[in-house]
């Protein structure tokens, strides 16, 4: 399942999200449906989850920000997460499982991969181990390659 996040009139971002969490939202649904929002001031029409207390769209962080930490708190979690940590914690994991940049700048709405890379470099400080890892395996055992790239020359 994934998570459509709205930023211009025609643009949406796809983020993965745990199964455990899609279930969840599936349940939500299942029991509550969703809320109807017609357009208007400060409204976007649509289908939503959730709205704020005036039935608009929710677009302010500081409400944003209330709704999490009363979610938190119900959950019984004393840490002081934010929905801003939750984002740096997304793409450090990825980053550090081995999840390409390029994808997960995607994820994160960020137009370029630099920003990304930039932003999370540190969390790759085994990168070049890992790419030895690899080299080790191709020049350590037989390397089953084609002598002409055919498919390169067809898709170039």
């Amino acid at each position: 399942m994934r998570n459509l996040k709205w930023r211009e009139a025609d643009e949406g971002r796809a983020v993965p999200i745990p199964t455990f969490v899609a279930q969840k939202v599936k349940e939500h649904l299942a029991a509550f449906g969703t809320y109807h929002l017609e357009e208007g001031a400060n409204r976007m029409a649509g289908e939503y989850l959730f709205s704020n207390v005036g039935r608009t769209n929710i677009l302010m962080y500081s409400l944003v920000n209330r709704l999490w930490t009363e979610a938190r708190r119900a959950a019984g979690i004393t840490r002081k997460i934010t929905p801003h940590w939750l984002r740096h914690f997304f793409a450090s994991a990825a980053l550090s499982k081995g999840v390409p940049v390029n994808e997960v700048a995607e994820w994160l709405g960020h137009r370029d991969p630099k920003i990304t890379l930039q932003t999370y470099a540190h969390i790759m400080p085994d990168a070049p181990s890992r790419l030895q890892a690899v080299m080790d395996g191709v020049f350590l055992h037989e390397l089953d390659l084609p002598l002409e790239f055919d498919a390169f020359v067809e898709a170039a």
